[in-house]
């Protein structure tokens, strides 16, 4: 009997190992729920090519943009669960979206698998030169001598950059409106041309713009300060405490996908991350490489899904 139990353990792993050994032999979709020409897009695109070149098989990107990243998931959540679908996952689509929303056609926990945590970032908060302040404590000073009348642009309406404006009112006692847009483009466009007066951002999409003049970073939303922009203050520093709006971003499967095939986009995407070049490109655009298990970005998840539901119930945001 024991040598019976012994071939059928043995018969269950060889499916698996057998396609782990063929892995791949065709090209990978990598869903992107985000617009292109964001930080997004930049990120993948740095992580795909070399992808490419280490397994083999083409590595097609895919953006299907669309309700916050919600429609990219939905699509996902649909392909089959063989390693040949991988999508980019969010802070705001896999711990947010989850407290956000009342139904999701998808289950973030149940229907999705980590595949390797690849880069970790921080907000800036952004304002248009024209409103004249110099610091985070003149701007809260001209937003309360005029209430509501300055607005703060967002990608949309649950976003992080939505939950950072709604906590730095609360933080600040601020009475500011919300103008959430169809992306990062259109909202960056909005606060040059003057439409809002504030955003947080992370600092990719507004970097020529920040050199250019035409917007201004007052602040840094988290514990320590950016080494991409080195000279502007945490909110800490700047009179508003424990304000942290970090985000994340990471490669993520199908939950059934085989742990092998898992590991193999898990080890090939870490080595990846840590060589000079991709490094180096990934700093300079404010995106901080990020290396860990697929554990260990699973129980990331959940510690960041628990800290948005927090956040998410404080706000009062609830999107049907």
């Amino acid at each position: 009997m024991k040598i019976t139990a012994l071939l059928l353990v043995i018969s269950g792993l060889l499916p698996t190992a057998a396609v782990a050994q063929q892995y791949p032999d065709r090209p990978l979709r990598f869903i992107v729920p985000f617009t292109p020409g964001g930080i997004s897009d930049t990120l993948v695109r740095l992580v795909a090519e070399p992808l490419t070149r280490a397994l083999g098989q083409q590595v097609v990107l895919d953006f299907r943009p669309g309700a916050g990243g919600k429609v990219g998931l939905e699509i996902a959540a649909k392909a089959a669960a063989d390693g040949y679908t991988v999508f980019l996952g969010a802070q705001g689509t896999l711990a947010v979206m989850p407290s956000l929303y009342k139904q999701l056609p998808f289950n973030p926990e149940r229907d999705f698998a980590p595949a390797a945590l690849l880069v970790r970032s921080r907000y800036l908060l952004l304002i248009n030169p024209a409103v004249g302040a110099n610091n985070l404590k003149e701007l809260i000073a001209l937003i309360n001598s005029k209430p509501r009348q300055f607005s703060y642009a967002s990608v949309g309406a649950g976003s992080t950059g939505h939950f950072a404006g709604e906590m730095f009112k609360r933080a600040a006692r601020l009475d500011v409106v919300h103008v959430p847009y169809k992306g990062e483009t259109p909202a960056i466009t909005g606060l040059i041309g003057g439409e809002t007066q504030l955003m947080f951002s992370l600092p990719v999409a507004p970097g020529p713009h920040i050199k250019a003049g035409r917007l201004k970073p007052l602040a840094i939303a988290s514990a320590q300060r950016s080494p991409l922009y080195p000279e502007v203050p945490t909110f800490d520093e700047s009179g508003v405490p424990d304000f942290d709006f970090s985000t994340w971003f990471g490669m993520m499967t199908l939950a059934g996908t085989p742990p092998a095939v898992i590991a193999r986009l898990n080890s090939e995407t870490n080595r990846i991350l840590q060589t000079e070049e991709v490094r180096a490109r990934l700093l300079a655009i404010g995106l901080e490489p990020a290396v860990s298990a697929p554990r260990e970005f699973a129980e990331y998840i959940r510690s960041e899904r628990a800290k948005w539901a927090r956040v998410v119930k404080e706000s009062g945001i609830v999107i049907d």
